[in-house]
């Protein structure tokens, strides 16, 4: 196999749910060891046993997916014994990533502070719903409530509708990337400094940061922006349309654009019309412009109008169900599913890495760990011999 651009990096993974893992994931799929520490009192990351799962070993594909590439020890930080295996691993690791409530590593004894007395190279990254500081620091955060006040379920759903969740995680997601970026520019660094650093991640931020224009109209023109459904603020028309089966969407954003489509539409004239002779014009009269290519597309299918549309050189597209994208061929290509080998599941699929690299590719090595699975090989590494690793098991500090 080629070497990846993360080999020889240690991460420590304190994480559970979806944030931390999603950012975590992206260092192990480049190469980093990430070491997934594991509550023992609570049977592990939550989601172990989510759904969905595989059917022959009942395994949660929620967990499978996030934590491919990792390996487990799980620990009991409550007991001395756990505290001391779990400070070798910190003087030991280059990163360590943590989601949990602000306070909860201090009150393990393993805050920024303590584990950067251990390593004064460590990167240690927090993630949580509203950040290390800050009025509401200690509230808990979930990407729901990252995508309530952080402001883009106000702008998500259908004129008049109720504010609406995304259907991904986005708080979550954007998120985990946030801290990744963050870890791999201090990683850059530090070869020059010598030092890690704190690195402070909230979900609510990481939504207000992806606001973009939207909240730039309140800024500077006073304007609260609605929900627009499919709308795009900037063009017209770039929207859904229907046709006679099911939908379709039309990205539409030049002049040139308009006009290809009206003369694949048959309709050249529309280029002139006085409602549409321009973007700004086009955005006032988008909802007599979406009747128009409605009534157009009604006695065709979805497939054949965006054939149609795309064969004049204008931006479109079908609208996907998950089945769709799982059997997508450009998709499929582009290597976004991806098979893991679990020694009692055998091969499983999981969701391709989006970074695609030529000299340092992604690689998928294991499937998700089994809960402490790797304890013995991690601390015998570390210098504990089986005995004394024994002797911690008998008291409730190791699997």
């Amino acid at each position: 196999m080629n070497k990846q651009l993360l080999e020889g990096i240690r991460v420590l993974d304190f994480t559970q749910f979806l944030a931390g893992p999603y950012c975590s994931m992206f260092l192990a799929d480049m190469g980093a060891e990430v070491i997934k520490i594991e509550n023992l009192q609570g049977n592990g990351d939550f989601v172990r046993t989510a759904r969905p799962k595989e059917k022959n070993t009942n395994r949660s594909m929620y967990f499978g997916n996030l934590n491919r590439n990792k390996k487990s020890v799980c620990l009991d930080l409550k007991t001395k014994e756990g505290k001391e295996l779990f400070s070798e691993l910190v003087k030991s690791a280059d990163v360590l990533v943590e989601n949990n409530r602000p306070g909860v590593m201090a009150k393990l004894g393993f805050s920024y502070e303590v584990c950067k007395k251990l390593n004064p190279e460590l990167i240690y990254a927090s993630i949580s719903g509203f950040g290390q500081y800050g009025p509401l620091t200690e509230r808990p955060g979930y990407d729901l409530i990252a995508q309530a006040m952080g402001g883009s379920m106000s702008i998500t759903g259908w004129p008049g509708s109720e504010p609406t969740r995304a259907g991904m995680a986005i708080g979550d997601l954007f998120a985990g990337l946030n801290a990744c970026i963050g870890i791999l520019a201090t990683l850059y660094k530090r070869k020059e400094t010598g030092l890690g650093q704190n690195i402070d991640v909230a979900l609510v931020d990481s939504i207000v940061s992806g606001l973009e224009a939207k909240l730039m109209q309140y800024v500077y023109e006073d304007h609260i922006p609605e929900k627009t459904g499919n709308k795009y603020i900037a063009s017209a028309p770039y929207d859904s349309f229907s046709a006679k089966d099911t939908e379709y969407v039309i990205a539409s954003g030049t002049d040139k654009h308009f006009a290809n489509l009206t003369a694949c539409m048959g309709m050249p004239e529309l280029a002139q019309d006085q409602r549409f002779a321009n973007t700004e014009l086009r955005k006032a009269n988008a909802d007599e412009l979406k009747y128009i290519i409605n009534n157009w597309g009604s006695d065709k299918t979805a497939k054949e109008c965006v054939d149609i549309i795309l064969g004049a050189g204008v931006p479109a597209g079908p609208i996907y169900n998950m089945k769709d994208v799982y059997e997508d061929e450009h998709l499929n290509a582009r290597e976004m599913f991806v098979k893991v080998k679990h020694p009692e599941a055998g091969e499983l699929t999981v969701i391709g890495n989006p970074i695609k690299m030529s000299e340092y590719p992604v690689q998928y090595k294991k499937a998700a760990p089994d809960l402490g699975e790797d304890d013995d090989e991690i601390f015998e590494s570390l210098g504990f011999s089986k005995e004394k690793l024994e002797e911690f098991r008998q008291k409730g500090a190791l699997k």
